[in-house]
């Protein structure tokens, strides 16, 4: 077997029919005792294809499989050292992640026909987040990790049919956890888990910046509210500030920003809306609770400043 059809899988024939009592699927997993396979499991968005994979872990402990069923029948299996996250259109096409080396900063994203014949292949220095796939197959995208190359933090996409790599950006709303292609307008919707859904065309301009900013402020991130304020070009207006002050207190109530370094960092912005508002005196208040919780949250000279100004 050649090097490329042990690491991306080969066109293979099921060496028999297997008994649909052998097989056995779980919500995520499937079974197939006559293949001593126990693995995790997608179907097809119309439910007649199923794609299942066994990571062969970190070590290559085991042998790495992938195995791809119409309806309940083996039509095509292979091999892949780590395969992961694999998707599988309507028309059977179907991708995988092979996770590669977690030391070497590496992956590989590996697409197929329905019959397991290779359609396209691509090995990055970076580790891989997660894929996407549209429903008729022709459109994928992998999002990498964060790596010291010019292939981390990047959503790749390619068109499968033309077997080709068509672009990659770094998406601002952050890595997506799916993948909603809209072919006609050459769109991507990515999805999150705190409900936010934004579009990009597909070499990568954010077309639902101004709603991605919006939620941000609904939900009270403190990334977004730091976006917002370093963005802002000269006097941050009494409109602007009216808008972030309250996205501000619900950073401060949230779980999610309870450590101190977070709270330090809220405090900081409301120290610096409420400075550009002329309200020294609880500006000064909002500084100096930063400064109590993080020395190094980066206010101390305009905290002095203030101080002398009230001393006057």
């Amino acid at each position: 077997m050649g090097l490329f059809n042990w690491v991306f899988g080969k066109e293979t024939q099921p060496e028999a029919d297997v008994e649909e009592a052998d097989i056995g699927f779980g919500r995520d997993f499937i079974r197939i005792p006559s293949r001593d396979f126990l693995g995790r499991s997608s179907k097809s968005p119309d439910g007649r294809y199923t794609l299942a994979w066994l990571d062969g872990g970190p070590n290559q402990s085991r042998h790495g499989r992938w195995i791809l069923l119409d309806t309940r029948k083996i039509v095509a299996e292979g091999a892949m050292p780590r395969p992961n996250d694999g998707k599988v259109a309507n028309n059977g096409v179907f991708i995988i992640n092979d996770w590669g080396s977690i030391e070497n900063l590496s992956g590989t994203l590996a697409a197929f026909t329905s019959q397991g014949t290779p359609l396209l292949s691509r090995t990055f220095s970076a580790n891989l987040f997660n894929n996407g796939l549209s429903p008729d197959g022709r459109w994928a995208v992998c999002q990498t990790a964060n790596a010291p190359h010019e292939d981390g933090n990047k959503l790749f996409v390619f068109d499968l049919c033309s077997k080709i790599e068509i672009g990659a950006f770094q998406p601002e709303s952050g890595w997506a956890s799916s993948y909603t292609f809209i072919p006609d307008e050459q769109r991507i919707v990515l999805g999150y888990q705190n409900g936010g859904r934004f579009a990009y065309t597909m070499d990568g301009r954010f077309l639902d910046r101004s709603a991605w900013l919006a939620l941000g402020l609904q939900q009270g991130d403190l990334l977004i509210i730091e976006r917002i304020l370093s963005e802002a070009a000269g006097p941050r207006s009494p409109d602007l500030i009216a808008l972030l002050l309250p996205a501000i207190d619900i950073a401060l109530a949230a779980e999610r920003y309870r450590d101190q370094r977070s709270q330090a960092r809220a405090y900081r912005f409301r120290g610096t809306c409420l400075d550009a508002t002329g309200d020294l005196q609880n500006a000064a208040a909002a500084y100096e609770r930063a400064v109590s919780l993080d020395p190094k949250v980066g206010v101390k000279r305009r905290l002095d400043q203030i101080r002398k100004m009230l001393a006057r």
